[in-house]
């Protein structure tokens, strides 16, 4: 039997509320990141092999981190979109997120440049923390260059024949792979949905 060429790319049109998704997903990542890291790592250090003591001191760092950082109300998981968030953005209510843009197809973490992917009227910004605007296109001149998955937890764009990629979460976050793709995939949706190629 063949498959359907018509395969909608993206999202589901009747998914629930993004941010409620990521508090779900969220929660559970951080209950299988701790238990991983109490059966993998901890465990075997408590059984004697010292070659365990490191790697657990250092994903437990990092594990508390994400979860501060997962609970913070100016976080990733907080400035995720609701429903229509970008067809409602306007000059005076833009809609703003924090973001790292790496542009050209760099993804090392010395090229990423900080500060606020912006939405408003119809129109995509990226403003580094420096007050610098790296684009600003009306959303019709952007294209979606790849759809966010558990591989890809981040929104690709080619703007002017130029690639852009904006990561929403630090490299460091242990649920990047399970949040990323809601928090990216919802962007990407309603670009898609304004009229992003």
């Amino acid at each position: 039997m063949a498959r359907s060429s018509a395969r909608s790319r993206g999202p589901r049109p009747d998914r629930s509320p993004a941010p409620g998704r990521v508090h779900r997903v969220r929660l559970i990542s951080i209950v299988g990141t701790w238990a991983f890291i109490a059966m993998f790592f901890v465990m075997p250090a408590i059984m004697g092999s010292p070659l365990f003591i490191v790697p657990s001191i250092i994903f437990v760092v990092a594990a508390v981190a994400t979860v501060r950082d997962s609970r913070r109300p100016d976080g990733p998981d907080a400035q995720t979109l609701a429903p229509g968030a970008l067809d409602a953005a306007t000059k005076r209510e833009p809609v703003e997120v924090d973001g790292q843009l790496f542009t050209g197809g760099a993804a090392r973490g010395s090229a990423a440049v900080k500060g606020r992917l912006r939405c408003a009227d119809r129109r995509l910004a990226f403003i580094g923390a420096d007050g610098d605007t790296r684009f600003d296109v009306t959303i019709g001149r952007v294209s979606l260059a790849g759809v966010p998955g558990f591989w890809r937890p981040q929104l690709d764009l080619e703007i002017n024949g130029v690639n852009h990629t904006v990561r929403f979460l630090p490299v460091w976050d242990l649920g990047a792979t399970f949040v990323g793709p809601l928090i990216a995939g919802e962007w990407y949706a309603q670009l898609r949905k304004l009229g992003a190629d």
